[in-house]
């Protein structure tokens, strides 16, 4: 029989009635030989061929053969009938006949493809293919399946009825495939792979990688520009060299591939502005490096250049040969972008070798560069005929979100919840995991996390821990209990109980485990003389005299900041404000403006308030913010208010007051020994009035919507406590103020209790629902309890109220258009879902067709988003209308409410509403 007589060459692969080439339909055999040559060539330059090697006991070129053999299987369930029976035009030109009316395609072909394999081939195939067939091998073989057919981003479905989807000639084709696969791929070694003492555990941890590496493969593969439709029937093994060098191509042009570290470079190479390292960045220069997977907790206060320790302690993990990378999560959008900026200039220095740093958010230009070097653009399938999605589709509509990219490249900056997704529910989490593979895990501000995310992490922890990936972990103030629950995370992942002991109570501090440490290594550290000093705290409970305060400060030529809890008091003091000081003096900054638009005001906030500013720039000058100020934005402020939080936001916040050495007017002085010429730092604390017996409502009378952001109302009367002394001296004081609020050893007032008890109900609930929501290492990349992964614009990375992803769209001369050019991403606010949950198209025809035209390009299509149409006022300002999402047990019917948005003011409710909206 010649390979021309082969049944498998006869069912369609990829097909596109569409396609730009004169080809409209590609083998299935030749498309599974393109992924297995993208994977093999991936893995010969990845460093988890090693990995991979040692943990299965085998050779590389074994374990490449084997590779290449079970990549060549991810699309089995493509053989049914019911898959090829979406086009059976094509079932007609190839098999010359109809297509089999009972073979339904309600399942798609991932599960389709394990099923085929679980009920029918491994009986049929393992011995014909020189494998062991025993149940403890089939066992074995179950985790490589279900890695290679979850290439939609999540484990197939474990059981289903391949009868009902395949005929028996079905069968038999992909029985015949699975052989000329072995034939072609499987050395003689890698046959003997499943015989080895820990097959089956090895696999089961791998997959969660390899799975990674065939959602990777599968989408290089399927990019027509590297792989164009062919139909002409080639010798297998002649088309297996073509495939290969066509892989080489592709991954040259991807951009996944690790880059040369640079050798020898010493912290003054990487930061040229550094004349005097602090003393954690001197630790961070010496410090041994052990030979053994390891975690560093560095905490220090604000300022002392936490930032650049950690990138020379990566520095010297990647030059050891521990990492070929790094990845920074930060807690939030705001704290990425200007992390970005701190290394955007630094990233290159550590590579031989041209590399991209990527950003989640933030630098239009220079992320959009960056969106055409990570994986080449596709054009996808227009084949309507396919009722699921294309592997070229699931690629374009995953990096249409720029933020995803960051993990698969050599150097990557974003949020947290980036890398957080790794371990969840949530579709294509294997790329994420592949993409953090062998890379230093770097999260700054730590403290940030709450209970949920916590959990979250210490999962993340685990996993990353298991492939000796190296962590460390930033912050100015970190609870004891948190610190020891992240090491032994760590250490879980080790495949050990837990990890020493915490026993310094010193304050700036290095801590660092490695494994077969029996004791934490804790290194007491001075700290920076100019970051060393005592700020006065002034208790105000009257807002008249905070407001007053402002003004007057404004009036001696002053720069202000006043940090708020909730969006909706941001505004209501900026409102209040603005009918006395004039608009180019007042800067309102918060989460829910459009990304394109929160951008411009963090190059505005900087440039008012940064490190270069100068007297011309603030005087007189206010910024009005929530949270997005308090973490890694290089600001400072002459005078800072800030609304009471916990005391770790506290003393994050007051980080921004009189940051840098300045002179009396607010003028940068750079010299060595150059000292603060302003006034003595006095924090104000807009709070309720101090009392020893506070009532129940003792916070939310005060603060009626950040009540529920801060929920704790225990922690904020401690903190108020602690504030009532007047002062707090930095570094001295910051350990015993922590733990004085969060150690849970402090007697709460009886008043207070009902709040701390469901606070920390809370608390228990979100770190068991973080237990529930994550994976689990054992038993491999499989469904387990959770059935339906979410999709990634669905997966809690962190809790709260669910919150609704709306697109900005603006009418511009009868056209409807994004708000902002580039990405959607870019025309982006979220919202409280209760709040905006849906819009109706326009009633007018032609501009409702607009509408949907434009929905349709949109992130899948609009499934997961709103698009909210606006249009211009007489004023100015931007209207639009949605309906709330309603309750059901309340049975409160949805409401349209209008919308309003300016680049001043944000988003929020029209004024009938305004003060309602988000927390």
């Amino acid at each position: 029989m010649t390979y021309q007589d082969r049944a498998y060459f006869y069912y369609w692969g990829k097909a596109d009635p569409v396609c730009r080439l004169e080809q409209k339909w590609h083998p299935l055999a030749y498309h599974c030989l393109d992924v297995a040559a993208v994977g093999v060539a991936y893995l010969e330059k990845s460093s988890l061929l090693k990995s991979c090697c040692e943990l299965l006991n085998c050779s590389e070129p074994a374990f490449w053969s084997w590779s290449a053999f079970f990549l060549s299987l991810h699309d089995l369930g493509k053989f049914s009938e019911a898959f090829q029976a979406q086009r059976p035009d094509l079932i007609l030109e190839l098999q010359k006949r109809e297509p089999h009316p009972s073979k339904i395609y309600s399942e798609r072909h991932d599960s389709l493809g394990f099923w085929l394999w679980d009920e029918y081939l491994v009986d049929e195939v393992l011995l014909k293919i020189g494998i062991d067939d025993t149940r403890s091998t089939q066992r074995g073989l179950k985790c490589w399946l279900l890695a290679v057919t979850g290439h939609h981003g999540m484990p197939p479905k474990p059981s289903g009825n391949a009868d009902s989807f395949f005929r028996r000639e079905d069968k038999q084709a992909a029985a015949d495939f699975v052989q000329a696969m072995a034939e072609l791929l499987l050395t003689k070694e890698a046959r003997c792979i499943p015989s080895s003492q820990n097959f089956k555990t090895a696999g089961e941890m791998l997959s969660w990688w390899f799975a990674g590496v065939t959602v990777l493969a599968d989408w290089l593969g399927s990019n027509i520009r590297f792989f164009p439709y062919r139909n002409q029937p080639t010798d297998l093994e002649q088309y297996w060299k073509y495939a290969q060098g066509q892989a080489t191509e592709a991954l040259a042009h991807a951009g996944v591939s690790p880059s040369a570290i640079e050798k020898g470079r010493s912290l003054n190479d990487l930061f040229r502005k550094i004349q005097d390292a602090s003393p954690l960045q001197q630790w961070a220069v010496s410090v041994e490096i052990p030979q053994a997977p390891q975690i560093y907790l560095l905490e220090d206060v604000t300022g002392a250049g936490k930032t650049e320790a950690a990138m020379m302690l990566a520095y010297r993990l990647m030059e050891q040969g521990f990492a070929e990378g790094f990845f920074i999560g930060l807690p939030t959008m705001a704290t990425a972008n200007a992390m970005y900026k701190r290394v955007a200039e630094v990233y290159q220095k550590l590579f031989a070798d041209k590399t991209h740093l990527v950003l989640a958010h933030g630098h239009k230009k220079l992320v959009e560069d960056f969106a055409a070097s990570i994986l080449p653009p596709d054009t996808p399938e227009q084949d309507r005929a396919q009722l699921d999605e294309t592997a070229s589709a699931r690629c374009s509509a995953w990096l249409a979100d720029h933020s995803k990219r960051a993990l698969l490249a050599s150097a990557g900056i974003g949020t947290i919840d980036q890398a957080l997704l790794a371990v969840l529910h949530s579709k294509h989490q294997s790329l994420r995991l592949l993409g953090l593979f062998n890379k230093v895990l770097i999260v700054d501000e730590v403290h940030a996390c709450d209970a949920y995310m916590q959990g979250v992490l210490e999962v993340l922890l685990e996993f990353h821990a298991r492939t000796n990936g190296p962590v460390i972990l930033l912050s100015a103030t970190l609870p004891s209990r948190m610190k020891q629950a992240l090491l032994n995370a760590y250490a879980k992942g080790r495949n050990q109980v837990s990890a020493p002991a915490l026993q310094s109570a010193a304050y700036p501090l290095a801590t660092c485990w490695h494994e077969g440490q029996t004791l934490l290594r804790e290194d007491a550290l001075a700290s920076r003389s100019c970051v060393s000093r005592t700020v006065q705290v002034h208790y105000e409970a009257d807002d008249k005299k905070v407001f007053a305060h402002i003004i007057t400060a404004l009036q001696q030529g002053l720069c202000v900041g006043w940090i708020r809890n909730t969006v909706a008091d941001a505004m209501t003091a900026y409102q209040r404000l603005s009918q006395t000081i004039s608009p180019e003096k007042i800067t309102l900054f918060h989460a829910r403006f459009a990304l394109a638009d929160r951008l411009g005001k963090e190059e505005q906030v900087l440039s008012f308030f940064g490190e270069n500013s100068q007297q011309q720039d603030r005087q007189g000058r206010l910024m009005i913010a929530t949270q997005v100020a308090e973490q890694s934005l290089d600001v400072d402020f002459d005078v800072l208010i800030t609304d009471l939080a916990p005391i770790d936001r506290i003393l994050q916040r007051a980080g921004r007051l009189q940051r840098h050495v300045r002179d009396v007017q607010g003028n940068r002085l750079i010299a060595a020994d150059a000292r603060d010429e302003r006034s003595a730092p006095c924090l104000w604390v807009y709070a309720p009035v101090w009392t020893e017996q506070p009532k129940s409502d003792w916070y939310s009378a005060v603060f009626e919507k950040a009540q529920y952001v801060y929920g704790h109302h225990g922690q904020l009367w401690l903190t108020a406590k602690a504030l009532q002394k007047g002062s707090f001296t930095m570094p001295v004081d910051a350990r015993n103020l922590i733990e004085a609020v969060f150690s849970e050893t402090e007697i709460l007032p009886v008043s207070l209790t009902k709040s701390a008890l469901k606070a920390e109900g809370q608390e228990r609930s979100e770190a068991s629902l973080a237990q529930l929501n994550t994976l689990k290492i054992v038993g491999g990349y499989q469904r387990g309890e959770i059935n339906d992964w979410w999709s990634e614009a669905k997966t809690p990375s962190r809790l709260g109220e669910e919150t609704m992803e709306v697109m900005l769209a603006k009418w511009a001369d009868g056209v409807l258009q994004p708000w902002a050019e580039g990405v959607w991403t870019y025309s982006m606010v979220k919202v409280a879902a209760r709040w905006l949950a849906k819009v109706d198209p326009p009633a007018d025809e032609k501009q409702k067709a607009a509408y949907l035209h434009l929905q349709q390009t949109l992130p899948s299509q609009g499934k997961w988003c709103v698009l909210l149409p606006l249009t211009q006022r007489a004023d100015g300002v931007w209207e639009g209308q949605a309906w709330t999402a309603g309750k059901e047990k309340s049975e409160k019917k949805p409401e349209l409410l209008s919308w309003l948005y300016d680049t001043d003011f944000g988003l929020r409710l029209a004024e009938a509403q305004n003060g309602e909206a988000e927390e």
